[in-house]
């Protein structure tokens, strides 16, 4: 069932980020705009993340034989970590190398977490 509704969830938010760039100004739409526009970013960037941890998962799987295999819910976790890293850069308005390196140092224990914990 999730494996349907996250790739159409994203292609909506894709396209309702087109419709918030193209017709909309910051100051039109407000705060909750504001929240909503970076609610669809995350959301798109998601689906695109989920994707690209099973396209991984395969890799390992292929390459190892029997390794790679994580479950649903750990897929789902470390894309939430991913996409998250990129919404931390728009944030913060300044993509210098020590604000990179800080967001990519925490998306790594992030996922370092993920795979211990979890």
């Amino acid at each position: 069932m999730r494996g349907r509704i996250i790739p159409i969830l994203s292609v909506f938010a894709l396209f309702g980020l087109l419709f918030m760039l193209n017709y909309t100004t910051p100051r039109e739409v407000g705060v909750l705009g504001v929240l909503v526009f970076f609610t669809m970013i995350f959301i798109a960037l998601f689906g695109l993340m989920v994707e690209l941890v099973k396209v991984f998962q395969k890799i390992l799987k292929d390459k190892n034989g029997k390794g790679g295999e994580i479950s649903e819910n750990k897929t789902y976790m470390y894309a939430t970590v991913l996409a998250f890293g990129p919404i931390i850069l728009l944030v913060t308005r300044s993509a210098n190398i020590f604000t990179v390196a800080l967001v990519g140092i925490f998306v790594f224990l992030g996922c370092f977490l993920i795979r211990k914990r979890a």
